[in-house]
């Protein structure tokens, strides 16, 4: 049976991906005191999360109008 449509569980998902990735340069570039990289690797993950929350909307956004189209 497939998974029903759940566009926003999905981005949850993802984001806990993405945190999974980028957490140890987070931690590597805090550990280090690198300010810079530590900056630069938390807009990474704020900016790819927010990307996965977008594609969600716009798949949810889609999903909707061909399912009222039918």
């Amino acid at each position: 049976m497939p998974r029903p449509f759940e566009p926003y569980a999905d981005a949850l998902r993802t984001a806990r991906e993405i945190v999974r990735e980028q957490v140890g340069t987070i931690v590597e570039s805090a550990v280090q005191a690198n300010a810079q990289a530590y900056d630069e690797a938390c807009n990474v993950l704020v900016v790819r999360i927010a990307q996965a929350i977008v594609d969600a909307g716009e798949s949810a956004a889609l999903y909707r109008r061909d399912h009222e189209a039918a």
